[in-house]
């Protein structure tokens, strides 16, 4: 079986979500670029992470064309957006964390108010414009709001992280989260203080170490 080694590493990152309670049941997607070629390797449609089995990883081409015997996910479109868009993009992972999704609720943007968010996902969390889930509209908002960057919340939708591999793009889930729950924290508690522009050029430089 081709990519197998992605396929198995796909399905230990579910595995790994579901285990640390960001994610749930069959909501959310995972999916790799296969190295030097216009093709991905994404999760299907409908199937718990604990139970989903090498053959059920779809490959999909950047024209859309389908391998394999499930249906691949609805969000198949948006994961083609950002490979298309981001040569640096090896992997991305969307979620419906707990955190992330009452954020995505209520906010337009996190503001820079931590180390962590420059240093793992370079720069301000925005959240991307609403859309119905799979659409190519949802796909562009998204797109459009990532830019350069690892991290995007979902306006009412969860979170889309990614990165040069599967572990980096787990590093952002993890990290949004974690941003997220502290936002919501120190939003409760005053004024939110965000980094001073020296703390912002020192940790924009280890996102960029860090992306090399």
């Amino acid at each position: 079986m081709e990519g197998i080694e992605l396929r198995n590493e796909i399905i230990d990152t579910g595995i790994k979500l579901i285990r640390s309670g960001l994610t749930h049941g069959t909501c959310g997607n995972i999916s790799c670029r296969i190295p030097d070629r216009d093709e991905i390797l994404i999760t299907p449609s409908g199937i718990p992470y604990e139970k989903i089995k090498p053959s059920n990883i779809l490959k999909v081409n950047f024209d859309g064309r389908v391998e394999g015997r499930k249906s691949p996910s609805v969000e198949t479109p948006l994961h083609l957006s950002i490979y298309k868009k981001r040569d640096d993009v090896g992997a991305i992972i969307h979620t419906h964390s707990t955190y992330a999704l009452a954020v995505s609720a209520v906010a337009t943007s996190i503001p820079i108010f931590l180390d962590e968010i420059f240093s793992h996902i370079g720069g301000e969390l925005t959240v991307a414009k609403y859309a119905l889930p799979g659409s190519e509209k949802l796909a562009q908002n998204v797109v459009d709001s990532l830019k350069h960057k690892n991290a995007v919340l979902l306006s009412n939708h969860g979170a889309v992280c990614c990165g040069k591999n599967l572990e980096i793009a787990f590093e952002a889930v993890e990290a949004v989260e974690k941003i997220c729950k502290i936002f919501i924290l120190s939003s409760a508690l005053g004024k939110i203080k965000t980094l001073p522009e020296k703390g912002r050029e020192y940790q924009m430089e280890m996102f960029e170490m860090k992306k090399k």
